[in-house]
């Protein structure tokens, strides 16, 4: 089943800005202590992420199955993005927790926003692609 991802939110949670000024208002122990309970909470954001990546991969390959060369293309693309953005987020999930047990290690995980974005991209153009009029609520449940 697919599963909200609030990007804002998770931007948040991974913002620098957001983090240092966290940093600066708080005292060093109380400061790990939100860290900790920040970067879990993005852990989740990602693994729901990457949950729904795995649903679109196959939706991906049934549409590349499609006669019509336009879906089964889009299907494809979607395919590609949804292996990406697992890897990614694998590899995201594992410098969170490299943050959790090191406090201050830089982190950057931003780029996982984009990849779910134009996963998202690709959702809904497969959807209008396959379903003209109703596409769009694949997307929206994303």
């Amino acid at each position: 089943r697919l599963r909200t991802v609030d990007l804002e939110a998770f931007r948040n949670l991974v913002d620098p800005k957001e983090e240092e000024f966290l940093h600066d208002n708080l005292s060093p122990g109380e400061f790990r202590a939100i860290q900790r309970e920040r970067l879990r909470a993005a852990i989740e954001y990602i693994r729901c992420a990457a949950q729904n990546a795995t649903i679109l991969l196959h939706l991906g390959e049934a549409a590349r199955a499609n006669a019509d060369p336009n879906i089964a293309a889009a299907g494809q693309q979607l395919v590609n993005s949804a292996l990406r953005l697992r890897l990614y987020a694998l590899h995201t999930v594992l410098k969170l927790y490299i943050g959790i047990a090191l406090p201050g290690t830089p982190l950057a995980p931003l780029g996982i926003v984009e990849r779910y974005q134009q996963l998202r991209g690709l959702v809904t153009q497969l959807s209008r692609l396959q379903y003209p009029g109703s596409g769009a609520r694949i997307s929206a449940a994303l």
